[in-house]
């Protein structure tokens, strides 16, 4: 498409899609820069994606500022539109937890990699402050993100205020549950992904909610069956949990994996 029509923003976009997808990220940041080139104020999410590609923190922090830039500009256009009531609010809801999960996006990079300078702290709190006002400002049912409660209790964490961080967690529970119960109904609501999933049953570990990171590595278990860190986390939630007999069975199967020919090299690191 892009040979067809080097002018085309769509063309560039479908490009640095199908270059993520395949894992080519350095062609894909190119696809990202030429379609920014040609329409700056085309989607956020290109901003976004550039940051997650940059080499360093400080460029990284640029592109994201540039992307929630974008998303809030978005999320105002619809102050103006018009159209039916319910779709109204559908978009507005969507669009507001869009800018959030990109504030919190923002907000990791001061968790991580920038965790050092003098304001991160201070930036941290703000951005993840932000990003929990606007979903705490939508229905619950309207909220299908986890990012906004699991960053800020994140934050929480690493400030050891283990009280402030457990209610988050326990919102972010509520999220994944509604996705599954709308999963098993046959509905469109997107799950969180595996990822987020267990960073979330981490966490909820971490404040000794034993018995419901259990619940949720159960279900990451039936999902993704050859993951050593699934089996490893599922072992330590069921042993926390006093389910003595379980945590031996994964952590068994998990060894039994890891020896077989069929794990991957990368996941030798949980022997």
């Amino acid at each position: 498409a892009v040979s067809a029509d080097a002018s085309s923003v769509l063309a560039w976009d479908t490009l640095a899609e199908a270059c993520l997808t395949c894992g080519e990220a350095e062609e894909a940041g190119r696809a990202l820069h030429r379609s920014i080139e040609l329409s700056p104020a085309g989607a956020p999410g290109r901003y976004m994606y550039l940051a997650q590609l940059s080499d360093s923190p400080a460029e990284a922090v640029g592109w994201f500022e540039k992307g929630v830039a974008g998303l809030r500009a978005e999320r105002e256009a619809l102050q103006q539109a018009s159209g039916e009531r319910s779709e109204l609010q559908a978009a507005w809801a969507e669009a507001t937890c869009a800018l959030a999960v990109g504030l919190c996006s923002a907000a990791e990079l001061y968790l991580t990699d920038l965790c050092d300078e003098p304001e991160a702290e201070g930036r941290c709190d703000a951005l993840t402050g932000e990003a929990l006002q606007l979903v705490s400002d939508l229905p619950a049912e309207a909220v299908q993100v986890v990012e906004p409660f699991q960053t800020r209790a994140s934050l929480k964490l690493s400030q050891e205020a283990y009280d402030d961080a457990e209610p988050l967690l326990l919102r972010a529970l509520e999220v994944v549950r509604r996705a599954e119960e709308a999963e098993e109904g046959g509905g469109g609501v997107e799950m969180p992904s595996l990822e987020l999933r267990l960073a979330l049953a981490k966490m909820l570990l971490e404040v000794d909610r034993h018995g419901d990171a259990l619940e949720l590595l159960q279900g990451a278990r039936v999902e993704d069956d050859d993951s050593a860190e699934v089996r490893y986390l599922l072992a330590t939630a069921a042993l926390c949990a006093g389910e003595v007999d379980l945590a031996r069975e994964e952590a068994s199967g998990a060894l039994e994996w890891l020896q077989s020919e069929w794990a991957p090299a990368e996941q030798a690191e949980w022997l």
